[in-house]
C-alpha cells in the first residue's frame, strides 16, 4: 500500500487500540517499583481509548480531520505521564497533516519527527531511556530507511518502526540504570511498539482483535457529593497558648463535630471542625487562650445558594457559563474517606476520587475547574503522575478563571499548603506560602509489594513491606513494624517537631498504637498523632514536620 485513507487509517488505529488493551498487563509489569500503582499499561490504554471514543460513529473525509479528532480524543483520555506523552505524540503526529487528504510514505515519516519533537517539548526534564528515547529512534530509524530507498510500502514502514522500536527499547536498561537494576526495559516504549505492531497486523493481515472481556480497562473516576450533618463550618486560631492542647481539644471537637482540623505549632492552634454548635466550640476554645480569624460559615446556605444560582444560571445562554460565589477555590486528588475528610475540612471544594491505582485524566481535571465557583482555583494533583494531566487540561479548558496548580506529590503536602494558605494574602503571596509549605514536608510511605523485584539493593518478594520516600525504596521487611521505624528514622532529625501517621483502611488500631509506644520512646521530645486515611494501598503514611 502506497498511501493510507481516512477510512484505512481509522481502522488501524481501531485495532491498535484493542491490540493495546490485550497487552496492558504486560506493559504494567515493566514497571520498575513492585507497588500497586497506577501503571502505564492502564494509562496508555485509557489515553488511546479515549481517542478511539473520539472517532466512533463518525465518518471523516480527509487524514486532517481524522488525526485532529484523534488527537483531541487523547487530550481529554490523558492519564499518568505516559498517557500525557502518548496524547502529545499523536497530537505532533496530527499537526503534520494539515491539509492532507491521505498519508503517504513522505508524510508518514515527517508525522514521526514532529510527534517525537512534540512529545519531548511537553516534559519539562526529558529523561533518555523512556518512550521519549524509543519515540525519537523510531523516527530517524524510519527517515534513514526511507532515503536510502529500502522502504516502498507502508507495509515495510511500519515493519522498520517495529523492527527499530525494539532496537531501541533493547538499549534504555543502558540508559536508565534503574531499568538495569530491575531487569525490565522501559514499559511506556514497549506500549508503544505495541501499538505499531497492532497497526501493523491490521493491514497485513486484516487482524482488528476482540477487545479484554473486562468491563472496562480503566476504571471511571466520579465524585459523589455526600449530605450535610453539621451545618456550620467553623475555623479559628487560638493564640498565646502555654503549652501543648492539641489532643485534648480534638478530643472535646470529636464529641461535637466532624471533619476536624486540630494541628498546634508552638504558642497558636489552627482548629477547623464541622458543628452544629460554634458558640460551644468558641466559648472551650477562648478557655485557652485568645481567637483571631474566626470564620463561621453555614455550608447548608452555602450549598442552596450554589445549586439555586447554578440551576438559574443553567437557563441562561452558553455563552456566560460560569458560576463566580467566591475568591478561592481548591481542587485536590484524593484516595481515602479519611483523607476526603481532611481535605474537604481544609476547604477543599472538589475531590477527584483517585490517585496512585487511578490516575485522573485531563478532562477530570476539567470538569473540576468547571465546577469549583471560584474566581482563582488552585488544583493540588497529590502524585507525580498526575501533574501532567493536570497541566494538560489548561489547555483543554474554556475559562475566564484563574488556575494555578501546585505541584503536589502526595496528599500530605497538599496539607501543608492547605493549612498555610491564608485568605487576606494575594495569589503570589499565597502560592509563594504554600510552597515553602510543601517544600519542607518529609514523607515515607509503606505498602506491600505486589511482586518479586530487586532494586536499590533490596531483594523485595511479593507481600513484603517496602517501604517509598522521593521515589526510592528505603526500607524493605515482612514486618510492618520495622519499616515503618526505620522509614521514621530517614526522615527524622534534628528540627522536626510533629510526626504524624496516617493508617490505611486495613490497619488495626492496635498496630497503629504499638507503633507510635515505640516511636514515642525512641523520639520522646516529638509530638506524634495518628489519622485514619481510609487509603486502600498504603498501609502507612508518615510524615515529619518541623
Amino acid at each position: 500500500m502506497k498511501f493510507l485513507t481516512a477510512d484505512v487509517l481509522k481502522d488501524m488505529l481501531k485495532a491498535a487500540n484493542n491490540y493495546l488493551k490485550l497487552h496492558v498487563d504486560k506493559i504494567n509489569s515493566l514497571n520498575v517499583f513492585p507497588v500497586p500503582d497506577g501503571d502505564t499499561g492502564t494509562n496508555m490504554a485509557a489515553t488511546f481509548d479515549s481517542s478511539i471514543k473520539e472517532i466512533n460513529g463518525k465518518t471523516f473525509e480527509d487524514v486532517d480531520k481524522l488525526m485532529n479528532a484523534v488527537a483531541f480524543g487523547s487530550l481529554k483520555g490523558a492519564r499518568g505521564n505516559s498517557g500525557v506523552i502518548l496524547s502529545q505524540l499523536l497530537r505532533g503526529f496530527a499537526k503534520e497533516l494539515k491539509g492532507k487528504d491521505v498519508i503517504d510514505i513522505p508524510t508518514f515519516v515527517a508525522c514521526l519527527k514532529s510527534a517525537s519533537a512534540s512529545a519531548y517539548k511537553a516534559v519539562m526534564k526529558p529523561t533518555e531511556g523512556t518512550m521519549l528515547t524509543v519515540a525519537r529512534g523510531i523516527a530517524e530509524d524510519v527517515e534513514k530507511e526511507v532515503a536510502e530507498g529500502i522502504v516502498s510500502e507502508i507495509e515495510d514502514l511500519l515493519e522498520v518502526c517495529i523492527s527499530s522500536g525494539k532496537k531501541w527499547l533493547a538499549k534504555t536498561p543502558e540508559m536508565l540504570p534503574i531499568l538495569k537494576e530491575a531487569n525490565v526495559v522501559d514499559s511506556g516504549g514497549m506500549g508503544l511498539v505495541i501499538i505499531f505492531e497492532g497497526m501493523y497486523k491490521f493491514l497485513k493481515e486484516g487482524a482488528v482483535f476482540e477487545e479484554p472481556s473486562q468491563q472496562e480497562v480503566y476504571t471511571t473516576i466520579t465524585f459523589k457529593p455526600e449530605d450535610i450533618n453539621f451545618t456550620y463550618c467553623t475555623e479559628f486560631f487560638i493564640t498565646g497558648l502555654k503549652k501543648n492542647i492539641e489532643k485534648e481539644f480534638k478530643d472535646y471537637l470529636e464529641t461535637i463535630g466532624d471533619s476536624i482540623i486540630v494541628i498546634q505549632d508552638g504558642d497558636i492552634l489552627k482548629t477547623h471542625v464541622h458543628t452544629n454548635s460554634p458558640g460551644r466550640v468558641l466559648e472551650k476554645a477562648l478557655k485557652y487562650g485568645e481567637l483571631i480569624n474566626i470564620k463561621i460559615d453555614n455550608m447548608k446556605y452555602q450549598h442552596q445558594e450554589f445549586i439555586s444560582k447554578r440551576e438559574d444560571f443553567e437557563t441562561e445562554v452558553q455563552t456566560q457559563d460560569e458560576v463566580i460565589t467566591k475568591e478561592y477555590g481548591f481542587v485536590a486528588v484524593s484516595q481515602g474517606e479519611g483523607f476526603n475528610e481532611i481535605l474537604k475540612g481544609l476547604g477543599v471544594d472538589y475531590i477527584i476520587e483517585g490517585g496512585q491505582t487511578m490516575n485522573p485524566s485531563a478532562e477530570d481535571f476539567v470538569n473540576a475547574i468547571k465546577n469549583v465557583p471560584a474566581k482563582n482555583v488552585f488544583i493540588f494533583p497529590n502524585n507525580k503522575n498526575v501533574i501532567m494531566s493536570a497541566e494538560l487540561s489548561l489547555q483543554l479548558v474554556n475559562t475566564n478563571k484563574n488556575v494555578v496548580i501546585m505541584k503536589t506529590t502526595n496528599i500530605p503536602e497538599c496539607i501543608a499548603a492547605l493549612i498555610k494558605f491564608d485568605l487576606n494574602k494575594s495569589i503570589e503571596e499565597n502560592k509563594k506560602l504554600m510552597q515553602e509549605a510543601i517544600d519542607s514536608v518529609k514523607v515515607v510511605e509503606v505498602t506491600k509489594a505486589v511482586r518479586n523485584t530487586k532494586i536499590n539493593g533490596f531483594e523485595i518478594e511479593e507481600g513484603d513491606f517496602i517501604g517509598i520516600s522521593k521515589k526510592e525504596i528505603v526500607a524493605c521487611d515482612k514486618d510492618m513494624q520495622k519499616v515503618a521505624l526505620a522509614c521514621v528514622e530517614k526522615i527524622v532529625d534534628s528540627t522536626t517537631q510533629i510526626l504524624s501517621i496516617y493508617y490505611g483502611k486495613d490497619v488495626a488500631l492496635e498496630d497503629i498504637e504499638v507503633l507510635v509506644k515505640n516511636i514515642q520512646e525512641r523520639y520522646p521530645k516529638i509530638d506524634i498523632e495518628s489519622y485514619e486515611s481510609g487509603n486502600e494501598i498504603y498501609q502507612l503514611i508518615i510524615v515529619a514536620e518541623m
